[in-house]
C-alpha cells in the first residue's frame, strides 16, 4: 500500500473497534458507548472522503491482503483451480458508497444520543455495539474485491440486522420480526451461495476487477462461443447471474422476498434509518451495480431485473397508500424505491441506478430520522391519526421532513426527481424496443402517482390540521442531537441532485453530469461494461418518439404530472383541520392492501401446505425405502453372521473335522461335475 490508500483498512476497522469497545466497556463509559461509535464513524467518514478525493485524482486501488487459496490459470473458463482471496477494491463506485455509508452511520449515531436517551432505554452498550458491527460489515462489503468476500460480509450484515431488529427482545413482536427477516433473507442467500460456487467453478476466480476477473473471463467465453456445463456461455452467465440475484432480492426486499422489511420496523427507528438508507437493503442493489459488467453480458438477466424492479415499485407503493403507522409507510416506500433502482440497473442505466441509490440514502435516512423525531414529539406514538398540528410546534422537524418528502415524491428540483426521472427516461428508451421493459416502465410510471399520494398523505396527517390527541397537543421537545442530523440530511435532500442533472445536459448541452463522468467516464468505468446492454439505447433516433430533447421533456413531464397529481389528491383529502380516513371507501381493496395482498398468509400456506407435506413425504420415503434397504441388508448380515459364528468353537478337533468334511465335499463335487468318476 502506498499513500492515502494505506489507510483504507481503517475505514472499516474504526467501527469494528467501536463494536469491541462498546460491548466490553460500554456500561462504564459516558453515554454507554455512544461516544466511541460517533468518533469511529466520524473517522470512517473522514478517511472515506480522503479516498474519494484520491480516486478523483485519477488513482484506483486494488490490492490482495490475504490469499486463502491459489488458483491455476485463474480467469480461464472451465479451470479446476479456484482462487479465493481477501482484498480491497477502491474505485469510483466503492469510494462513493463508502462516503454514503459512513455519513449516514455517523448521523445515525449522533441522532441516537437524543432518540435512545429520550426512550429511556436500557441495553445501550449492546445497541451501540450492534451499530458498530453493522457499520463495519457494510463498509467491508463495499470495498470487497471479490464475490466470496462480498458474500461473507453480506451474511454478516444479515446477522447484524437480526440482532438490531430484535433489540427489544423482551417484547413478543421484535424477536419474531428479527427471525422473519433472518429466515426470508437466508432463503434468498441460498441461491446467492450456489451462484458464487457456480461462478468460482466455472471461471476459477471470483474477483470483481482486473484482467483475471470473472467478468473478463465471461466476456472471453461468450466471444469464443464456449460451452459451460452443457450450456452456451451466455446462457450460463444468465443462470449464474440470476442465482446471485436471489440474494439481492432478499436483502433489498424485492418481490417476492419483500415481506420481512415492514416487520423490521419493530427495531428502533434509528436502526430502521440505517437499514433502509445505507446498509442492509442497500447491499443488494450495490451488489448488482458492482456486478453490472457481468449482468450486462445477459440482456435476459437485465430484463428480469428490470421487470421485478418495476413490478415491486408499483406493488409496494399501492400498499403504502393505506398504512396508518408512519414507519410502515416509510417501509413500503423503501421497497418501492429500491424497485426503481433495480429498474434503472435492469434497463442498462447503471449511472441512474447508482444515482438513485445515493439520493435515496440521504432522503430516506432523513425521513426515518424525522419519523423518529415525530415519535419523540408524540411520546412514542406512531399512529398518524393521533398526530396533527405539529407543523408550528416543531418547525425544524417539519421543514426537514418536508424536504425529504418532496425528494421521495420526485418533485423538481429536489434530489429524488433527478435520479428517478433518469431511471424512467432510460426505461422508456429501452422499452420502445423491448415490450417487457415497456411494461416495467409503465409500472414504474404509475407508481409515481401512488408515491406522491402516500408521501403527502403522511405529511398532512402528521403535521397539518388540528392536534388529534393529547400527545399532539403537548409534544415532547427534541434536542440538537436530533436536529443537527435532520438539518444535514435536509440540505442533502435538496442539493444532492446537482451531482447528475442529466435532463439539463440533454436539453442544453451544459456539463451537469458529474456522476456520469465519475462512474463511467474519465474517473472510471464499470468492469466489462459496453455501452447499452440492449444495444444502442437511442430509440429516438429511429423516430419512435422524436428528438432526444422531446423524449426528455415527455419522460419528465409525465413523471411530474403524476407526482403532482398524487400529491394534489392527498392535499385535497387530508390537508384539512379534521381529516377523515378516505381510504375506507376502497372496501375490500383496502383490506387486501392492509393485509399486504395476503403475502404473509400465502407464505405460511406455502410452508405448511406444500413444503411441510413434501418434507414429511420425503421423510417417509427415507425411512421406508432408503433406511428400509439399509436396515434389511444389515438384518440379513447379522442373521447370517449369528449362524456362522457358531462354527467358531475354539476346539481344534472341530476345525480339523470341518477341514476334512470340506475336502471330501470338494472331491465329490469334482467327481460328479468334473468327470472324475
Amino acid at each position: 500500500m502506498e499513500g492515502a490508500f494505506s489507510y483504507a483498512p481503517a475505514i472499516a476497522a474504526f467501527p469494528l473497534a467501536a463494536f469491541v469497545v462498546a460491548l466490553t466497556f460500554g456500561k462504564w463509559m459516558p453515554k454507554k458507548g455512544a461516544i466511541a461509535g460517533i468518533a469511529a464513524t466520524a473517522g470512517s467518514l473522514l478517511f472515506s472522503l480522503w479516498m474519494l478525493a484520491t480516486v478523483a485524482g485519477g488513482e484506483v486501488y486494488h490490492e490482495t491482503l490475504y490469499e486463502w487459496t491459489a488458483g491455476d490459470a485463474a480467469g480461464e473458463a472451465g479451470t479446476t483451480g479456484i482462487e479465493f482471496t481477501f482484498g480491497l477494491l477502491i474505485d469510483p463506485l466503492s469510494a462513493l458508497m463508502l462516503v454514503i455509508v459512513s455519513l449516514v452511520a455517523f448521523l445515525v449515531h449522533v441522532f441516537s444520543l437524543g432518540y435512545m436517551n429520550a426512550e429511556g432505554e436500557t441495553g445501550l452498550p449492546r445497541y451501540y455495539a450492534g451499530l458498530g458491527l453493522f457499520t463495519f460489515s457494510m463498509l467491508a462489503f463495499v470495498y470487497a474485491d471479490n464475490l466470496l468476500m462480498a458474500f461473507m460480509f453480506f451474511e454478516l450484515v444479515g446477522l447484524c440486522s437480526y440482532l438490531l431488529i430484535g433489540f427489544w427482545f423482551r417484547t413478543r413482536s421484535a424477536p419474531s420480526a428479527a427471525k422473519k427477516a433472518f429466515l426470508v433473507t437466508r432463503f434468498g442467500d441460498y441461491f446467492f451461495l450456489i451462484g458464487v460456487v457456480a461462478i468460482a467453478a466455472t471461471f476459477g476466480t471470483v474477483a470483481f476487477a482486473g484482467d483475471d476477473s470473472f467478468v473478463a473471463a465471461a466476456e472471453t467465453a461468450i466471444a469464443d462461443g464456449d460451452t459451460l456445463f452443457g450450456f452456451d456461455a451466455q446462457t450460463w452467465v444468465t443462470i449464474t447471474g440470476l442465482l446471485v440475484l436471489g440474494g439481492v432480492l432478499g436483502k433489498s426486499a424485492q418481490f417476492p422476498f419483500h415481506t420481512w422489511l415492514p416487520d423490521a420496523m419493530e427495531g428502533p427507528t434509528t436502526v430502521s434509518a440505517l437499514i433502509h438508507a445505507a446498509t442492509m437493503v442497500a447491499a443488494g442493489v450495490y451488489l448488482v451495480a458492482r456486478m453490472f459488467g457481468y449482468y450486462a453480458l445477459s440482456p435476459t438477466a437485465l430484463a428480469i431485473i428490470a421487470f421485478v424492479g418495476g413490478f415491486t415499485a408499483l406493488f409496494a407503493a399501492t400498499m403504502g397508500v393505506v398504512k396508518d403507522d408512519i414507519k410502515q409507510v416509510l417501509a413500503y416506500s423503501t421497497i418501492s424505491q429500491y424497485g426503481y433502482m433495480m429498474l434503472g440497473l435492469g434497463v442498462g442505466g447503471y449511472v441512474a441506478g447508482v444515482f438513485h441509490l445515493m439520493n435515496h440514502a440521504f432522503f430516506k435516512a432523513l425521513l426515518f430520522l424525522g419519523a423518529g423525531a415525530v415519535i419523540i414529539l408524540m411520546h412514542h406514538e406512531q399512529d398518524m391519526w393521533k398526530m396533527g398540528g405539529l407543523k408550528e410546534k416543531a418547525p425544524v422537524t417539519y421543514y426537514t421532513f418536508l424536504a425529504g418528502a418532496l425528494a421521495l415524491a420526485g418533485i423538481i428540483p429536489f434530489s429524488g426527481f433527478w435520479s428517478k426521472d433518469e431511471i424512467l427516461y432510460d426505461a422508456l428508451i429501452v422499452g420502445l424496443e423491448q415490450p417487457i421493459i415497456l411494461a416495467a416502465y409503465a409500472m414504474g410510471l404509475v407508481a409515481v402517482f401512488f408515491t406522491g399520494f402516500y408521501t403527502f398523505r403522511m405529511v398532512f396527517l402528521t403535521f397539518h390540521g388540528e392536534p388529534r390527541s393529547e400527545a399532539a397537543e403537548d409534544p415532547h421537545p427534541v434536542g440538537w442531537a436530533v436536529k443537527i442530523p435532520l438539518l444535514s440530511l435536509g440540505v442533502l435532500a435538496v442539493v444532492a441532485g446537482v451531482a447528475n442533472l442529466a435532463p439539463v445536459y440533454k436539453l442544453t448541452g451544459l456539463e451537469f453530469t458529474f456522476l456520469e463522468s465519475w462512474l463511467d467516464g474519465e474517473y472510471g468505468a464499470v468492469e466489462g461494461l459496453t455501452y447499452g446492454a440492449y444495444g444502442e439505447m437511442v430509440a429516438y433516433e429511429t423516430g419512435a418518439i422524436g428528438s432526444e430533447e422531446l423524449t426528455v421533456l415527455i419522460a419528465a413531464g409525465l413523471s411530474l404530472l403524476l407526482a403532482f397529481s398524487g400529491a394534489g389528491l392527498a392535499w385535497k383529502l387530508y390537508n384539512v383541520p379534521e381529516p377523515v380516513p378516505h381510504t375506507e371507501r376502497l372496501g375490500s381493496a383496502r383490506r387486501t392492501l392492509e393485509n399486504n395482498y395476503y403475502q404473509d398468509e400465502y407464505q405460511v400456506w406455502l410452508a405448511r401446505g406444500v413444503t411441510l407435506p413434501l418434507a414429511r413425504a420425503a421423510d417417509r420415503f427415507d425411512q421406508s425405502v432408503i433406511d428400509g434397504s439399509v436396515n434389511g441388508i444389515s438384518t440379513a448380515s447379522l442373521f447370517g453372521s449369528s449362524w456362522v459364528k457358531r462354527l467358531q468353537t475354539g476346539i481344534v478337533t472341530n476345525y480339523a473335522a470341518l477341514i476334512v468334511a470340506g475336502f471330501i465335499a470338494l472331491l465329490v463335487f469334482l467327481g460328479v461335475y468334473g468327470g472324475w468318476f
